[in-house]
C-alpha cells in the first residue's frame, strides 16, 4: 500500500502519514498519529529511502572503503581481521541510526571514483599509502577518517591507528625473554610498507637493544599466492633447520595460523620444532592448536574510535587534524618454546 492509499483510507493527507513516518509530529494530535502508525504496521509498510533521503537532505550514509592488500584471488574481506573490522563498524554506523555503504577497492582511482559519486555524509577509508591518502583529500571535500594509514612526516589527517611498532617491540622482547636469539620476520611483501614497516621497526628496536644486528637476511618473504605459498613454507622449513633459527615472527595473525595448519600436516612439531608467533590476536589465533602466541588489538575499539571521530568532525567539535594511536599488549599462547 502506497502513503496516499493509506492517507485515503483514513481521510487525512499524505503529508500528515509522511509527517509520521519522519517523526515529525509537532502539528498533529497524538490519537491521529497512533492511528496512522497502526494502519503503516497493519500493511507493513516500508518506506522508500532514496526518496526519504532526498527530501531529509541527508544520506545516512556512511561510506566505507578498504584497501587492504588482497589474498586469495583478491577476496579481501575473506581476510579475518578485515572481516571483523567491518562487522564492528557496521555495528557501529547502525548504532548512530546511519546506514552502511561498503566497497573493497582495488585502485587509487576507483577508490577517487567512490568519494566523488556517492552521496555519503563522511568515508571510512582502510589501508592506503601516503600518497593514495593525499589524492583522495584533494578529490573529495567529504569528511574522511583514515584507518591504519600512515603519512610523510609534516602531514597529518584524521587517522586512528595502532601501536604497531611498540606491539611488535613488545614481542620480540618477550622472546628475548624465552632466549631465543635466532628469528626470521615473515611477511608477504619484498619491500614492507605502511603497517608491516611499523612492525618491522619495532623488531628491529628490539633486537639492537639486546646487541643483536639486524640484517635483510633476517626477513623472509613469502607469496600472496596460497599455491605458492605451501613451497614457501616449505623452503622456509629448510631454512630454519639449516641456519638454526628457532621462532618465526609471522606480519599477521593470517599466515602465522596458515603455517601451523600446514607444517603440521607436514608433521613439523609446533613450538618442538618450530616456534611461530602472529599478529592481531583475531579468530583464528584463538581457535588454532597450539594457540597462536600474537599481539592483540582491539579491533571493536578500533571500529568505535574512526567513527566518533567522523561525527566529531560532522558535528564540528574538532577543528584540527585528530591523529590517535590504540594500544596493543602481547597474548601468550602455547605455539612458542621456552628456551632458557
Amino acid at each position: 500500500m502506497t502513503i496516499k492509499e493509506i492517507a485515503n483510507s483514513l481521510g487525512v493527507s499524505t503529508a500528515t502519514v509522511s509527517n509520521v513516518i519522519h517523526g515529525h509530529l509537532e502539528k498533529m494530535s497524538p490519537e491521529t498519529a497512533q492511528l496512522i502508525r497502526k494502519k503503516l504496521e497493519q500493511y507493513q509498510y516500508i518506506p522508500n529511502m532514496g526518496a526519504r533521503m532526498l527530501a531529509k537532505g541527508d544520506s545516512e550514509i556512511v561510506g566505507v572503503i578498504t584497501n587492504y592488500p588482497n589474498r586469495e584471488e583478491k577476496l579481501a574481506l575473506a581476510d579475518p581481521f578485515v572481516s571483523e573490522m567491518i562487522a564492528a563498524l557496521e555495528n557501529a554506523i547502525r548504532g548512530r541510526g546511519y546506514y552502511t555503504m561498503l566497497r573493497a577497492a582495488q585502485t587509487a582511482a576507483e577508490i577517487h571514483r567512490i568519494s566523488q559519486t556517492w552521496n555519503a555524509v563522511g568515508l571510512i577509508v582502510m589501508g592506503l599509502q601516503a600518497n593514495q591518502c593525499r589524492e583522495l583529500m584533494q578529490a573529495t571535500r567529504k569528511p574522511i577518517v583514515f584507518v591504519d594509514c600512515y603519512f610523510d612526516q609534516g602531514e597529518q589527517y584524521n587517522n586512528v591507528g595502532l601501536d604497531d611498532q611498540g606491539g611488535m617491540r613488545q614481542l620480540t622482547e618477550y622472546l628475548l625473554k624465552l632466549g631465543h636469539r635466532k628469528m626470521l620476520l615473515v611477511g608477504d611483501q619484498p619491500t614492507l610498507w605502511g603497517v608491516d614497516a611499523q612492525r618491522l621497526r619495532g623488531h628491529q628496536q628490539a633486537l639492537e637493544a639486546a646487541g643483536i644486528f639486524w640484517s635483510e637476511e633476517r626477513y623472509f618473504c613469502i607469496s600472496k599466492d596460497r599455491k605458492r605459498r605451501r613451497e614457501d613454507y616449505l623452503r622456509l622449513t629448510e631454512r630454519f633447520r639449516r641456519e638454526g633459527h628457532t621462532v618465526c615472527l609471522f606480519i599477521s595473525d593470517y599466515y602465522a595460523v596458515e603455517a601451523v595448519d600446514f607444517l603440521t600436516d607436514q608433521g613439523v612439531r609446533v613450538p618442538e620444532e618450530i616456534s611461530i608467533t602472529g599478529f592481531d590476536d583475531n579468530i583464528l589465533s584463538r581457535v588454532i592448536r597450539p594457540r597462536l602466541t600474537t599481539v592483540h588489538q582491539n579491533v571493536t575499539q578500533k571500529a568505535q574510535t574512526a567513527l566518533r571521530v567522523l561525527f566529531d568532525i560532522l558535528d564540528q567539535t574538532v577543528q584540527e587534524p585528530v591523529s590517535m594511536i590504540l594500544p596493543t599488549r602481547v597474548v601468550r599462547g602455547q605455539s612458542v618454546k621456552d628456551l632458557r
